[in-house]
């Protein structure tokens, strides 16, 4: 692995690109135990197939199926697009399912030494096809259906979000009768302007792995996957998470994109957590400050009940 690549792996994902089990703590008022009895966990589910390539995802659902329609949620993990496990929001998605009864998807997608941009966000808008092929069967609410991702997953969910309706992203990976439209996102630490990140160097080579060369040779690629240059009044709200101190992806990405929502009249949050480097959300204390703020967010949008502390 290249020193730059070696690099970045310790930014962004730290052990947690390598963790395939949950890790189940004290989810504060909710212990492990309960979510332990209340939660059902199906792991590689299949959710599509490209060329005979599987496709598949974890899923986390609440055991006793709610009686009226329930939101969902689909996380993309990060690790520059060329590493890391659907694992990362494991905790988060057991949460959610057994406090709210969430349909949480943990999707694994194809990174950057299969299959290049726009391969990956193909793979999220066919897990989003997925999940609303499944609202029926699983009393799901087709117009609470939210994404989130972290870094390279957060870059990835914005494009969920900006390129709805765009054909040639939607992919051949399954259940082309559905949209792949989503109703809500939550980033942490996300790259929105991939030409922000063209002068640091420890973001040339995955960069040119995800999209198949370097800046000079295809311009036009790096600004059609940098969501911020996508934006449309059609986008729903999102939340932004970031540290001020990530060295990796300037908060500033973050405040950018808010603000564009924003002067478009588009409702947009954002939570700037002082001092905090990249990837600060996936370790404790952190991960749980960054649960509840998540979790107000959702219980605010999605109007769910108002139990969040």
């Amino acid at each position: 692995m290249p020193g730059a690549d070696s690099k970045l792996a310790d930014e962004i994902s730290r052990d947690v690109a390598t963790r395939e089990t949950i890790r189940m703590e004290q989810h504060s008022d909710l212990s492990a135990a309960e979510i332990s009895a209340n939660v059902r966990t199906e792991l590689g589910l299949p959710y599509g197939d490209v060329g005979g390539r599987k496709l598949t995802l974890d899923l986390f659902t609440p055991k006793n199926q709610p009686a009226r329609p329930r939101p969902a949620i689909i996380f993309l993990h990060g690790g520059g697009w060329w590493m890391g496990k659907p694992a990362q929001f494991h905790f988060h998605s057991s949460f959610l399912a057994a406090r709210y009864g969430f349909f949480a998807v943990n999707v694994d997608y194809r990174l950057s030494g299969e299959a290049q941009f726009p391969a990956p966000l193909q793979d999220a808008k066919c897990a989003v096809r997925w999940v609303r092929s499944k609202c029926g069967e699983c009393n799901i609410d087709p117009e609470r259906i939210a994404i989130g991702g972290g870094s390279a997953g957060a870059h990835l969910a914005s494009l969920v979000l900006t390129t709805a309706g765009v054909p040639e992203y939607e992919g051949s990976g399954g259940n082309a009768g559905y949209g792949s439209e989503v109703n809500l996102g939550i980033f942490f630490n996300g790259e929105f302007d991939l030409w922000d990140l063209v002068g640091k160097e420890i973001f040339k080579e995955p960069m040119r792995r995800f999209l198949g060369g370097l800046p000079d040779d295809m311009p036009d690629q790096y600004s059609a996957a940098s969501s911020i240059r996508r934006i449309h009044t059609g986008v729903p709200p999102v939340l932004f998470l970031h540290g001020t101190e990530d060295k990796c992806v300037s908060h500033e990405q973050s405040l950018a994109f808010h603000r564009k929502l924003i002067a478009l009249g588009i409702h947009s949050e954002i939570e700037l957590y002082d001092g905090k480097p990249h990837a600060w959300f996936n370790f404790e204390p952190d991960r749980t400050i960054t649960l509840r703020r998540m979790e107000r967010f959702l219980v605010e949008q999605f109007h769910l009940p108002s139990i969040a502390k």
